[in-house]
């Protein structure tokens, strides 16, 4: 919505025109100026504000629901046990609050900076001189990266909440450890001869690494630790971390503490 209201309101004033002589005059960096600032104030507050919160809001809610189910399947895959009756909304009220707090503030922040930047690309272009035709390729090239890191920051976000919920979860069925698992491929193995000659050795090690417990085995309460790193769950050691955790099942898996 962001990149096709530049498209339509901001794009066709700079068509047809040369950044060395139409727009270098006050008029013209005005209106431009005055038009991206009234297409960001859109975005960040009023209406749409209420709309990211009610976005965040059932995102969340969605990907809790999703949540809990795979980890009620799993749980009674385990035991052979009925699990969902214990599995509650109030256990997990504030993380499901904090998270959706944090992804507003994400997409607010997101809406400041691909504006702020757009802002930037047409005063860089009215200093050096560029084309109208060199600043439109900016701001193309500019949404497509906004339009990346969007991607980015779900994907990050929502395995986030997925590592949070689960741990709530396993804490409430009286689990106190997990099994560490990564995507086994070579993104987090690595391949020096392949695409991925490093890719996410952290990870890698620590699914590897035993602290007394069994390969990859930590406690729910402490997480693991890393290079100097402590404190650190699946799908949050890193930005997009793709792992997850196996809970395991006191007096199954292992024998209560």
């Amino acid at each position: 919505m962001m990149a096709q209201s530049v498209a339509y309101e901001v794009l066709p004033l700079i068509d047809n025109r040369t950044i060395g002589d139409g727009l270098t005059q006050d008029a013209g960096i005005r209106e431009i100026g005055g038009v991206i600032r009234n297409i960001a104030s859109r975005f960040i507050s009023g209406l749409f504000g209420k709309q990211i919160d009610r976005l965040a809001e059932s995102t969340i809610s969605r990907a809790a629901a999703e949540t809990d189910r795979e980890f009620v399947e799993s749980v009674n895959h385990a035991v052979g046990v009925d699990m969902s009756a214990i599995i509650n909304r109030s256990g997990i009220q504030n993380e499901l609050d904090a998270a959706v707090m944090e992804n507003v503030g994400l997409i607010r922040s997101l809406s400041e900076d691909y504006f702020g930047d757009i802002e930037r690309l047409v005063m860089e272009a009215v200093r050096t001189g560029q084309t109208s035709t060199q600043l439109r390729k900016n701001i193309v090239e500019r949404t497509g990266a906004s339009e990346s890191r969007a991607k980015l920051i779900a994907r990050d976000q929502l395995a986030k909440v997925n590592s949070d919920i689960s741990r709530k979860r396993a804490q409430q069925i009286g689990a106190t450890r997990f099994k560490w698992m990564t995507a086994q491929d070579q993104r987090v193995s690595g391949n020096p001869a392949g695409r991925y000659p490093n890719a996410s050795i952290k990870c890698y090690e620590i699914a590897k690494q035993d602290i007394g417990m069994g390969a990859g085995v930590y406690s729910l309460n402490d997480g693991a630790r890393y290079n100097g790193e402590s404190g650190l769950f699946p799908g949050r050691a890193h930005i997009n971390c793709r792992c997850v955790q196996r809970v395991l099942i006191p007096g199954v898996d292992y024998d209560d503490e």
